[in-house]
């Protein structure tokens, strides 16, 4: 079991830091804070919050709703979904192959093209919030009913749209870097995130992986990534999910879970993401990006949408 100043350590190095990023934004509190809860104390908070935070007046989700929150409780991830409609993959894969990336770890290299990566060493192509919101059909998918019902369910109260995302993931690299390492996210008490494979996806196109039930299992609760080898020695190597999809398909994880993105190796993989958290997180926004069209939840997309 990690201890607490094990814990501790994984955002707060030392004190003047922690209060350095709580003044410069208040939402690194609980950011910060939040790895120092074992799975027991996370728990707690979010039934706390359940209780203070809005739900949906009648709410009456659909059976499907209940059945892929059922999977999420059971082993910390859904069954891969039926794709997206070709008319909204085939947009949105346009729309992404035309919009520059950047590698937020370099950002010395500056913007660059999909098919042209600025560096060897760049494992990953990421894109704006802004440029996100601005793809077609994003606030539409975003904000599916099934998707808002499922994350309902799951979070027991009415879900925060936050830490939205889309980037390339290209081939060829050595070594995993980031998220390309089994880790747990440590963004809320309790959240959901839907993922959507806008490229198919191969053994060799960068499978998403992920350690069904370690969810709900304390062991190496500890915010640091895991080698293959650690997870495997914990959990078993039957334990680990590898999924392989036609673009278009999607699924929702608990990502306190083990994850990682596994490096393709002869494709690029594009991938959109998009959180669904009990309360803000500082990985969204400070303030709201674009209008909101109209028609869309006030509550949910109050991060991105004025």
């Amino acid at each position: 079991m990690t201890s607490f100043s094990e814990r501790l350590k994984t955002r707060i190095p030392n004190g003047s830091r922690f209060l350095a990023r709580a003044y410069d934004d208040r939402r690194h509190i609980a950011y910060d804070l939040l790895p120092v809860l074992d799975l027991k104390g996370r728990e707690t908070v979010a039934k706390a919050l359940r209780v203070i935070k809005p739900h949906t007046r009648d709410f009456t989700p659909s059976d499907r709703a209940r059945d892929l929150d059922a999977q999420l409780r059971r082993d910390g991830i859904t069954a891969p979904q039926p794709p997206l409609p070709a008319h909204v993959l085939n947009d949105l894969v346009a729309y992404f192959k035309t919009e520059p990336c950047h590698d937020r770890y370099r950002p010395h290299l500056g913007q660059f093209m999909w098919d042209r990566p600025a560096s060897d060493d760049s494992n990953i192509g990421y894109f704006t919030y802004e440029q996100v919101l601005r793809a077609p059909h994003l606030l539409d998918l975003m904000n599916d009913r099934l998707l808002l019902e499922t994350a309902e369910l799951y979070l027991g109260a009415k879900p925060v749209i936050d830490n939205i995302g889309c980037a390339w993931r290209f081939p060829g690299r050595e070594t995993p870097k980031g998220v390309q390492r089994f880790h747990r996210d440590f963004d809320c008490a309790r959240n959901v995130k839907a993922f959507w494979y806008l490229t198919d996806v191969t053994e060799t196109s960068g499978p998403h992986a992920f350690v069904r039930g370690s969810h709900v299992d304390p062991r190496l609760d500890i915010g640091k990534a895991q080698t293959d080898a650690a997870i495997i020695d914990t959990f078993g190597a039957d334990s680990i999910v590898s999924i392989t999809a036609p673009a278009g398909t999607w699924f929702l994880e608990d990502v306190y879970g083990f994850h990682k993105e596994q490096l393709p190796v002869d494709q690029p993989r594009l991938l959109l993401a998009v959180e669904y958290n009990l309360y803000p997180s500082s990985l969204a926004p400070r303030h709201p990006v674009m209008d909101n069209p109209g028609g869309y939840d006030r509550y949910c997309n109050r991060l991105f949408l004025r």
